[in-house]
């Protein structure tokens, strides 16, 4: 078996880290954190990745990249019986949430396009999303921790934007987002969002200066 205490590697306020340091605040669960600043590499990430993909967690000799296969590597490390409904339909439903969340909504947050051939509509992600909240709780399951970063992070740097007034025009998906992000495990390792989107700021004016 890994040892108890994973390290995770990330930049600060990094939501993806957020799923991770979620989980491990409601397991009651220490982690190593090293962290950079925002568009910076921590210290010590070449030695476990050549690409330095962050956020990546070192757990014993296990090394992982993706923030949902982390998530539901420590949910199994460490028994978690509510990462997911016991009902196969409503557990493959979480699943499904959680993937159009990833290849749909996520890459809306950070401004990018879709690659070709690959336009899903924000309608269907949402009615993914909507389908898996409507017979669950907003408590911390692993669908509610995959999602809330990213919904906080839209109400703090989008509150008008395309995907907040598409999912406030659902109101019973939008309550349960809003739940989500009042969980006490997420509202812990959230960052202060005045500091969070001044320091989103500057890597973007540090980025601009490096290609003009």
């Amino acid at each position: 078996m890994a040892p108890a205490t994973p390290i995770l590697f990330a930049d600060h306020g990094c939501p993806f880290a957020h799923r991770v340091l979620a989980l491990l605040a409601h397991l009651g669960t220490p982690v190593e954190r090293r962290e950079s600043s925002i568009g910076a590499k921590p210290e010590g990430l070449d030695r476990y990745s050549s690409s330095k993909r962050i956020p990546l967690l070192v757990h014993g000799s296990l090394v992982l990249t993706e923030s949902r296969v982390i998530i539901e590597h420590l949910a199994d490390y460490h028994a978690f019986a509510d990462a997911y409904p016991a009902e196969l339909d409503a557990r493959s439903l979480h699943r499904h949430a959680m993937v159009w969340m990833d290849r749909v909504i996520v890459p809306l947050l950070f401004g990018r396009a879709h690659a070709a051939g690959d336009e899903a509509p924000l309608d269907d992600a949402l009615t993914a999303v909507a389908l898996a909240t409507a017979t669950h709780p907003p408590t911390p399951c692993l669908l509610a921790l995959h999602v809330a970063p990213m919904w906080l992070r839209f109400r703090w740097s989008q509150p008008t934007g395309a995907v907040t007034r598409a999912v406030e025009a659902r109101a019973a998906l939008c309550n349960w987002l809003d739940a989500t992000i009042e969980l006490a495990c997420v509202t812990r390792t959230a960052p202060d969002p005045v500091s969070h989107l001044q320091d989103l700021a500057r890597a973007q004016l540090h980025r601009e200066s490096r290609t003009s």
